[in-house]
């Protein structure tokens, strides 16, 4: 049964878990100001996704599915080699958790005081966690513009993820991590006899003096002396602070964190790292070739992205025998500062630009569809299509050059 985290005794004072705190403060800080830092977003307006300052289209399929299986290696490698260590270290559930508990431990100083006052504050705690990270959460998917002037939509959106999250801190809490995480129900069925754990030494528990301080410490309510390696165990490392900090306990920790049961003879450094036979050395070796893989990928792009469509059914020819062609003409500028282009065209004789009249000007990260037209008289030019260069250039520097069709119908 999962204790009442608001009881629970964090060892607040060992070295262990003030690590595990530092770390959690750490990447819940990172998780909930990505967004904003353009660290990661999905920007569904524009239908496109942000990576560390990088600005991927939906037609950039292979940068995307690079991504996609570093994060899937990822995801599997964590679980194989260290087990929910991701779950009692960096989990923004967990931390967000915890830290509610923390707050109604400091409204509710008294175990078992439940007064109005003590419940309506530990409430109110609770909400203002929720209303925060959940503008968090919404503001992955938007655009920057809607973050301050919010449509009813992502009201809406927000007030709900709000009122979600208030009832996990509230009640559901570490219950979640047992039964509706995804990721933990993956690591159980992941995880071997060589992923990382916690266990009470078999070879000392003569010694244990059944203090319980590494009973009160867990928060998932897991009694390490009974079973090692418990698949609810969040590998926090809690039940060893709890334990160094008592006096009758034995100098040298009875809880240790361990690969598992099964021994491996590699070599110590990939033992440390938990690369303890050929399944986890290709698992890691995947990761590493994934992540180069998408840092060549990302870095092999372009500062621009064109497209061009003709649209030869608005092909016309006016009464001087000119013909015009008419395109659309994609553009997206990956750069951090905004561009001015002109286009530049060649390959049929006396071949003009007709629309746009100016400068195409782009935003930072914008990506917009422009309509073309391009001209040239019939005379001097057969019948047919004829392939043409279409450029763009930021002052008298070429940034892009597409090639296009452009078609001259049969005369009569």
């Amino acid at each position: 049964m999962i204790p009442n985290a608001t009881w629970v005794r964090p060892p607040a004072r060992a070295g262990l878990h003030k690590a595990r705190r530092a770390f959690q403060i750490v990447t819940s800080f990172l998780f909930i100001i990505a967004p904003f830092v353009d660290l990661l977003r999905f920007d569904l307006k524009n239908g496109r996704l942000i990576l560390f300052g990088v600005h991927l289209g939906l037609g950039e399929l292979g940068v995307a599915y690079a991504i996609i299986l570093a994060s899937f290696i990822l995801v599997f490698a964590g679980a194989l080699l260290y087990g929910r260590i991701y779950c009692g270290w960096m989990c923004p559930q967990t931390t967000l958790s915890e830290l509610v508990a923390t707050l109604e431990r400091w409204v509710c100083p008294k175990r078992g005081e439940r007064t109005t006052k003590c419940k309506v504050m530990s409430v109110a705690a609770a909400l203002v966690v929720a209303l925060f990270v959940s503008w968090s959460l919404v503001a992955y998917f938007l655009d920057r513009s809607e973050w301050f002037w919010p449509s009813a939509t992502v009201w809406i959106v927000w007030l709900i993820t709000a009122g979600v999250l208030a009832a996990d801190f509230l009640w559901l809490r570490h219950r979640f991590c047992v039964g509706v995480c995804p990721y933990g129900l993956l690591q159980n069925i992941i995880q071997d006899n060589r992923t990382l754990g916690v266990e009470l030494d078999p070879a000392r528990a003569s010694e244990c003096t059944n203090c319980l301080l590494c009973v009160r410490a867990c928060f998932m309510g897991v009694d390490i002396r009974k079973q090692a390696f418990d698949p609810m165990c969040l590998n926090c490392g809690d039940c060893i602070a709890a334990t160094r900090l008592a006096k009758t306990c034995p100098e040298e920790p009875l809880i240790r964190f361990r690969y598992g049961t099964q021994p491996s003879r590699w070599p110590a450094w990939l033992r440390k790292a938990g690369v303890l036979d050929g399944r986890r050395a290709v698992v890691a070796g995947l990761f590493f070739l994934s992540v180069a893989a998408t840092a060549m990928a990302t870095g092999s792009r372009a500062d621009l992205d064109l497209q061009i469509a003709g649209q030869f059914d608005r092909t016309r020819v006016d009464a001087q025998g000119t013909v015009h062609n008419e395109y659309k003409l994609t553009l997206g500028n990956r750069l951090h500062e905004p561009v001015k282009l002109t286009l530049q065209v060649e390959g049929v004789q006396g071949l003009t630009v007709l629309e746009p009249t100016g400068e195409l000007a782009l935003d930072a990260g914008e990506r917009s569809l422009r309509p073309v037209v391009l001209a040239a008289p019939s005379a001097g030019n057969p019948a047919g299509a004829h392939p043409i260069k279409v450029r763009t250039l930021d002052g008298p520097k070429v940034v892009g050059e597409l090639s296009a069709i452009f078609f001259v119908p049969e005369k009569g």
